[in-house]
């Protein structure tokens, strides 16, 4: 019968994996998710970074109307990938990046979304001269065994980049390593930068060869500024270690991000090569997108519907579409 079941889900990765499992195994399903969401910064003035691009009195008028206006947009997403991703269930696991400090995420965790839910919250002011941070939020299914804020110290760059959150949690008897990123932009040109991502990928890199056990399971995830083609990501990050689910060909969308007209894959999810194992069974993974998420432009073009246009506010999401992964857990 087992043989009969693993047959099965291999014909068919998508088959709903509680149909196939009933009355076989006990499982516990895992939602991941994550998303960018283009400066999530409060109202008031930090002394500590450079946020006043966003505060009441800047030229984007970022007053507490377009702020709490914001979060519920923010939270209308949330609501609806657990109702078309995950059975009403909110995530899992949530890493997030462009998010100004602790205070945003309470607030966003304040929506009716959220309400009820219960979660841990991992973050740190970093470096980033603007002052938008990477953090990662977490269910009462895991224990907190270990974080950190992996440095990105680059002696020939001027401006400091976001720092790598690390958590190490403990599911069931199983660990999961959680890695979130949001590597140095493109702005000034791909080629021009590309020494930059390939700085913070070498950083992972050494980081995950010297504290990961390769018994442990291993999620890292985030915006990485590069596609899953480029050389930070496919040559030094992946390589032959990691499963990048974003270059398969069972990947749900187009991608991410829309530049120029093109869709790719900027925000990615990778995993360690044991989540393909008899134990783990791998039920979906993609980006997230609903109509109302989604502006086309006098071209035709699809874009995410985003918050701001330099100055010009639009009232939408984010400039990026969240992307998910949900596995199941055999025990």
């Amino acid at each position: 019968m087992r043989k009969l079941i693993l047959l099965l889900l291999l014909l068919s990765p998508f088959l709903s994996f509680s149909q196939v499992y009933e009355n076989n195994d006990s499982y516990e399903e895992l939602f991941t998710v994550f998303y960018n969401l283009e400066n999530l910064f409060d109202t008031i003035d930090s002394p500590q970074s450079n946020d006043s691009e966003f505060l009441p009195n800047s030229k984007k008028q970022w007053n507490s109307y377009r702020y709490n206006h914001k979060l519920r947009q923010l939270g209308k997403v949330f609501s609806n990938l657990a109702h078309y991703k995950n059975n009403n269930n909110m995530p899992d696991i949530i890493g997030l990046c462009e998010v100004e400090n602790r205070l945003v995420i309470e607030d966003l965790l304040k929506t009716p979304a959220f309400s009820n839910q219960d979660y841990t919250i991992v973050h740190q002011d970093g470096p980033d001269s603007r002052g938008i941070d990477c953090a990662l939020l977490f269910s009462n299914k895991f224990k907190l065994l270990k974080y950190d804020f992996i440095s990105i110290k680059n002696s020939n760059e001027k401006r400091p980049t976001r720092d790598i959150v690390y958590v190490k949690l403990a599911f069931k008897d199983e660990i999961i390593n959680v890695f979130v990123n949001h590597w140095p932009s493109r702005w000034g040109g791909q080629a021009e930068t590309n020494h930059k991502r390939l700085f913070a990928a070498k950083v992972l890199k050494d980081y995950l060869q010297s504290n990961i056990s390769n018994a442990e399971y291993t999620l890292i995830m985030g915006d990485f500024n590069d596609y899953p083609f480029n050389e930070s990501i496919a040559k030094v990050l992946v390589s032959n270690d990691f499963i990048n689910l974003m270059a398969t060909d069972l990947v749900s969308g187009k991608g991410s991000y829309n530049f120029r007209g093109n869709w790719n894959w900027l925000d990615q999810i990778i995993i360690s090569k044991n989540f393909k194992n008899s134990d783990i069974q791998l039920l979906s993974y993609g980006s997230f997108q609903r109509d109302f998420m989604l502006y086309e432009n006098s071209k035709g073009e699809v874009y995410p519907s985003r918050s701001f246009g330099g100055d010009t506010w639009y009232g939408g999401f984010s400039d990026h579409l969240p992307i998910y992964f949900k596995s199941a857990f055999i025990f």
